[in-house]
């Protein structure tokens, strides 16, 4: 009992240590905007050119279309998490790869984006918001994949409730945006500048870690999320060639020629994409040197079937052969009674 009370007082110390560091920063931003609003007090109102109107209202604009596309990215994703019932585990890692490259791409299209004059505070507010957004989405796929790799829940719990975090500080963060941004067109004499709302936390209770430790805990029951690897030799696929004209018992006859060819199917039976899987012929014949080939498939998808042929193996009328052709395996394959095949044959005389 006393061991479970000091990990609960751990676990909800460095939550709050992690909210009073997100105070901290907002209580900075706010100080940062209040010494602003002094000075900008100071230099008073002044007549706006034309030119400047435009600047500013190119880039509220700007800023506008950067914000509607990190609504959807937060859309994207909260609709994945909706959806993580039905899909499987390539498609949320991939799903998530996206997300993280379409942050990314905010979080750079903000920095190069130069605010007019006096909304320079308002700005660095925004990219506050786009890098804390990118950083929840960083930190959300390792810790799915450490949950589903039974990686100590404690641990995908606290990552995963600092990724909400990071989302429940981007949306104070944006709030005081939109504050500064009001009063920094106030103080270049325009009224009422506003821009679109923007939250991508709706459900606050998911900074709380025992509320995430749930979420874990249902996410390890739904088995299409859980890794599964393995290859297999498609047996019924072989094709000879020359080709096979008959049978006699258990080998196979094939038609006359100077040397033979094989292709056969090759699968993956996992769920997740295979890379670099080798395929090994072994021939074997009578009075005859073993004679081995490889060949390596690049990179396979989950339920995929891709062929492989291998030529050049000698031809040797008349004499009993077998050809024994090995899938894999691959890392973390557990069932390896279908990665092999082996057949026997003869070319006639």
């Amino acid at each position: 009992m006393a061991i479970q009370e000091r990990d609960f007082l751990e676990r909800r110390g460095r939550r709050e240590s992690i909210i009073i560091l997100v105070i901290m920063i907002i209580i900075a931003a706010v100080i940062v905007s209040w010494i602003s609003g002094l000075w900008s007090c100071e230099i008073g109102r002044r007549d706006l050119t034309e030119e400047d109107r435009l600047s500013i209202a190119d880039y509220v604009n700007s800023v506008s279309v950067l914000v509607q596309q990190s609504n959807k990215v937060s859309f994207d994703f909260f609709m994945t998490l909706d959806r993580i019932r039905n899909i499987s585990r390539e498609e949320m890692d991939s799903t998530l790869l996206d997300i993280i490259e379409e942050s990314t791409i905010l979080v750079e299209n903000c920095s190069e984006l130069k605010p007019p004059e006096n909304f320079e505070v308002a700005h660095g507010y925004l990219k506050l918001v786009f890098e804390s957004r990118k950083n929840a989405y960083e930190t959300f796929k390792p810790a799915v994949s450490n949950a589903l790799q039974d990686i100590d829940v404690d641990i995908s719990a606290s990552q995963m409730t600092n990724a909400f975090l990071y989302m429940f500080m981007s949306d104070e963060i944006y709030d005081y945006f939109q504050k500064e941004l009001y009063r920094a067109g106030e103080d270049m004499g325009i009224g009422n500048l506003t821009i679109i709302d923007s939250k991508v936390l709706v459900d606050r209770n998911l900074t709380d870690t025992q509320n995430v430790s749930a979420f874990i805990t249902d996410l390890k029951t739904v088995t299409t999320l859980q890794e599964r690897r393995g290859v297999a030799v498609v047996a019924q696929s072989i094709e000879f060639d020359p080709s096979v004209i008959n049978e006699q018992g258990d080998y196979l006859i094939l038609g006359r020629g100077s040397e033979i060819n094989v292709s056969i199917l090759i699968e993956n039976q996992g769920n997740v994409v295979e890379r670099e899987v080798p395929v090994v012929m072994t021939y074997i014949t009578q009075d005859s040197p073993i004679e081995e080939k490889t060949f390596t498939i690049s990179s396979i998808e989950p339920a995929e079937q891709k062929a492989v042929t291998i030529t050049g193996f000698p031809a040797y009328p008349g004499r009993r052969c077998e050809l024994e052709i090995t899938a894999g395996p691959v890392p973390g394959e557990t069932m390896l009674t279908n990665n092999s095949r082996s057949y026997r044959f003869m070319m006639e005389n």
